[in-house]
């Protein structure tokens, strides 16, 4: 919530907030390494005034130029003494003597360390001492200027004094309205109504508005409950209010206490309201209290004053808060009642309910059933109510539930299924039950609570459906669904045996149909079933999973047992089956996979075995496949990434990062290179290595590339919009995407949309683009560098390099690749292969980029080859969006409107 000074101390806040900036009392502010380099990060611009030199020039990356206008000696000296003094104390004052092109200055320094990048840093102000402090005398006219000071605080402190007396019978009245809502007894049938009409009214009088309302908030409208008008002395009930009208003012709302708009046609909390509802009711101010139950806003109570602005004082804005508590304390008082009421229902509901209720203490004992549970189990309430669920032979099975360790109620706090007892007559019956916990306020478990019905008609029926759905009526085996129960019922005992999955495919068995007919295709697929059912005989369970896929599992079966059975299978169905007055000859393909080896579950095992059959198939057919984890390593890979990509642009996953990129002349900041990053709930960070070429498969590439096109031109606009100077970013093109018709037409949307200049954005293309390009890819790049981009060769030299690209495309930079440069000095070869291409570049009017740069002698060796910018770990690793604005302020950037033109650059 907005802070506000009382009355009796407004003005002084205003006069101490009103200090000048430091720049305008002489002040330099300054960021440097606490080093005896004096090697300066950051330097207020208007040090050019004073010194006669600029900010940038002084703030250069190598040779010092700040320290360069000290002594030597002094420089060290004064280094010594800084940290003298700030062992202690948290801060330091030194006096030394710049020699500038404005001759001699002397400076004061004063400062303090601070910690970044895990860096020691000092920062401060630089104040020009050339004039002595102590030849200041006041003159009379700034004694005449003191006395009138004097005078205004005087009369500021009467004014004070007068607010007070205001604030104390202010606070009386709103103390007396206050103790009479508290005591306040509401007696119609709709107390919210009353209390909003007796709120609304006592704070016209005790404000002094012209209007106060009470407005509950919905899902997407103000409703009015009570609205008082002061020159009518009558209370009104307005319509609704569209709020998704009002975004600004509902976010106001609910992230402050009170909004106190003194001028609320103008106030940019309210400014929405104005042409729809301020204006036409004359209301120049406004106080809003939101109304909050369980710190969700629920209403707001609406003070509005009609007239000239108005300034609510704290106490006021305290007190409307207050108000809308008391409001809420009644909607609270009201649900409680409800609640009650609701209560008695539930309790008649629960008697006359077709299910059975039963309530069962901790312990075991119950002690509620209504009598639908007389009706099911023919016991009264009486036999069992005071007894031990153990002692109740109809609920005895209930008991073992409920108190057995190994039961899952006894892990959760709810349980659900089915369960068989007898009458108390005898009768067996079904039962479907759903039992929870109950716990106190305390947190400790006090009741069971029970509910169930009498399934046993359903329950026959079920068992008379399940054998019908379960049986394959071709073959009569178990059919997929019984089969996976099967399965599933192996893997849910303890301990578990070892199991062999064999999956059986009929090989071409679309091409019998096809030229035999279904009919004939139906009764060699019977026959085929009898004869595997023979040959297995109890070695395993058959079933047919597929139109003509059969599935055979075998129990306490290995590696050795499994490839046995496969090959028998194999053999049995290499022998021809007489079907229809004919002999049909037939072969399968086998995939065989092992539990726990292969799978530890059932639709793991049933994945891999798939996997082990589409390799067999693949392969050639007629033959068995024993599954191995690189045949899930390829699909789940695939899979994975495919999946998950398509879902990570749409869920903010994919992430951009940028690499500065800098002039290796001056050390001034010139732009980055965007580099996509996927942030991965699980896996965590991916490469682009790891997911672009399924991006490339895919397709995905084209709108992935255009986000990274969308995200980049939006943070070189953010750069410039904070002053740090217009920085080129230079982007990734794939090869897939100059596939995709619409590439030169997005981007220059993209362009437009966005407002960016298409100097400041570099594409940067690979040489299989180059090498491969169609007469389409040219037309291409010709129309991308029409926009007015800049475009780039990639990772030049290390691919099948030729110079007939550079005369071929409209290349504007080369950017040697970090493998010629992470040797450099200890490699001849690579020094001079870059010395040569930088050369080469030169020559032929391109910019060079040097990538991977990490060591200060890499630097030297490409300053002295003078490669115009450089890129690397030396400089700064790859920053996420989210950080780079910070990350860049410690950058001497490029003065607003400095031209990008690759020549101008290298000049």
């Amino acid at each position: 919530m907005k802070s506000h000074p009382d009355a009796g101390t407004r003005s002084a806040a205003e006069v101490v907030t009103q200090l000048p900036v430091p720049s305008r009392l002489g002040m330099l502010r300054f960021e440097r390494l606490n080093e005896p380099s004096w090697a300066l990060l950051f330097l207020d611009p208007a040090c050019e005034r004073q010194l006669g030199i600029s900010a940038s020039d002084l703030c250069a990356l190598v040779d010092a130029p700040y320290a360069s206008l000290m002594e030597p000696e002094a420089r060290y000296r004064l280094h010594d003494a800084i940290q003298q003094q700030l062992l202690q104390g948290p801060h330091y004052l030194v006096r030394y003597t710049l020699h500038t092109p404005q001759g001699a200055l002397t400076l004061l320094e004063v400062g303090e360390p601070f910690k970044q990048r895990n860096r020691q840093l000092l920062r401060g102000y630089l104040l020009v001492a050339d004039e002595s402090l102590d030849r200041y005398a006041p003159t009379e006219q700034e004694l005449h200027s003191q006395n009138q000071q004097l005078r205004s605080s005087l009369q500021q402190y009467q004014r004070t004094q007068d607010d007070h007396l205001q604030h104390l019978a202010r606070s009386r009245t709103q103390q007396q309205l206050i103790v009479r809502l508290a005591r306040q007894r509401y007696a119609s049938s709709n107390p919210q109504q009353e209390a909003a009409e007796l709120i609304t009214q006592a704070a016209c009088e005790v404000y002094g508005v012209a209007r106060a309302g009470i407005w509950k908030l919905g899902s997407h409208h103000l409703d009015s409950v009570s609205l008082y008008r002061r020159d009518l002395d009558r209370h009104e009930q307005l319509p609704s209010i569209d709020a998704r009208s009002f975004p600004q003012y509902l976010q106001a709302l609910h992230s402050g206490r009170a909004i106190d708009a003194h001028d609320a046609q103008h106030d940019p909390r309210t400014c929405e309201l104005t042409a729809s509802y301020l204006q036409p009711l004359g209301i120049c101010s406004m106080l809003d209290a939101s109304i909050r139950i369980e710190g969700e806003v629920v209403g707001v109570l609406c003070l509005e004053h009609v007239g000239a602005p108005r300034t609510w004082q704290a106490d006021e804005i305290a007190f409307a808060g207050e108000l809308a508590d008391q409001f809420a304390q009644v909607l609270i008082n009201q649900q409680k009642r409800h609640a009650t009421s609701a209560l008695h229902l539930f309790q008649r509901a629960v008697e006359q309910s077709a299910s059975a209720f039963l309530l069962v203490d901790r312990d075991g004992r119950v002690e509620y059933v209504n009598p639908s549970f007389t009706a099911i189990t023919l016991y009264s309430s009486d036999e069992v109510c005071g007894h031990r669920l153990s002692e109740l032979p109809a609920l005895a099975n209930l008991s073992d539930l409920l108190f057995d360790a190994r039961s899952s109620l006894a892990e959760h706090s709810s349980w659900q299924g089915e369960f068989r007892s007898r009458r108390k007559n005898l009768e067996p019956y079904w039962g479907h039950l759903s039992i929870s916990k109950v716990y106190g306020d305390d947190g400790e478990l006090t009741h069971y609570i029970g509910i169930y019905e009498d399934v046993t008609e359903a329950k026959l029926a079920q068992q008379r459906i399940e054998r019908l759905a379960y049986t394959d009526n071709l073959t009569n085996l178990g059919n997929r669904p019984a089969f996976i129960r099967s399965l599933e019922e192996r893997f849910a005992h303890s301990p578990r045996p070892p199991l062999g999955l064999l999956l059986v495919d009929i090989d071409n068995f679309k091409r019998i149909n096809d030229s035999l007919g279904h009919q004939t295709g139906d009764k060699l697929l019977s026959a085929l079933a009898r004869r595997l059912r023979n040959s297995l005989g109890a070695k395993g369970t058959l079933a047919r999973f597929a139109s003509n896929e059969f599935a055979i599992l075998l129990d306490s079966c290995d590696q050795d047992c499994g490839l046995r059975v496969a090959h028998q299978v194999l053999q049995t169905l290499d022998k021809p089956l007489f079907v229809d007055n004919q002999l049909i000859s037939i072969t399968g393909s086998l995939g065989l996979a092992l539990a726990p080896e292969h799978g530890d579950d059932p639709q793991t095992l049933m994945k891999h075995a798939g996997l082990a059959l589409h390799k067999a198939k693949a392969n050639g057919k007629h033959q068995v496949q024993l599954f191995t984890e690189a045949l899930n390593a390829e699909a789940n890979y695939k899979l994975f990434v495919e999946n998950n990509l398509r879902r990570a642009l749409t869920q903010s996953e994919l992430e951009v990062f940028y690499q500065p990129k800098l002039c290796l002349k001056n050390g001034q900041l010139l732009g980055m290179e965007a580099l996509l990053r996927w942030h991965h709930p699980e896996k965590g960070m991916i490469r682009p290595d790891q997911f672009i070429s399924v991006a490339e498969e895919t397709g995905l590439i084209i709108p992935i590339g255009k986000w990274v096109v969308r995200q980049a031109c939006r943070m070189s606009k953010q750069i410039a919009a904070i002053g740090l100077g217009e920085l080129q970013v230079a982007i990734n093109l794939s090869p897939k995407q100059f596939s995709d018709p619409d590439l030169v037409g997005s981007i220059a949307a993209i362009l437009h949309e966005e407002q960016l200049d298409p100097r400041l954005l570099e594409l940067e293309l690979t040489e299989s683009l180059l090498l491969e390009a169609t007469e389409d890819t040219r037309h291409q790049l010709g129309r991308l560098k029409s926009l007015g981009l800049t475009l780039a060769m990639d990772d030049f030299g290390t691919g099948y390099s030729s110079l007939s690209y550079l005369k071929k495309f409209p290349i504007d930079v080369i950017k040697i690749d970090r493998s010629f440069i992470k040797d450099i000095p200890d490699n001849q070869d690579d020094m001079e292969i870059t010395s040569a291409v930088i050369a080469m570049a030169h020559n032929l009017k391109l910019k060079v980029v040097a990538e991977g740069i990490e060591t200060g002698a890499q630097l030297g060796f490409l300053r002295r080859q003078k490669c115009d910018v450089g890129q690397g770990y030396l400089f700064d690793k790859p920053i996420p969006g989210r950080e780079l604005i910070d990350s860049l302020r410690r950058y001497p950037c490029r003065p607003q409107g400095e031209s990008h033109h690759p020549a101008d650059q290298r000049a």
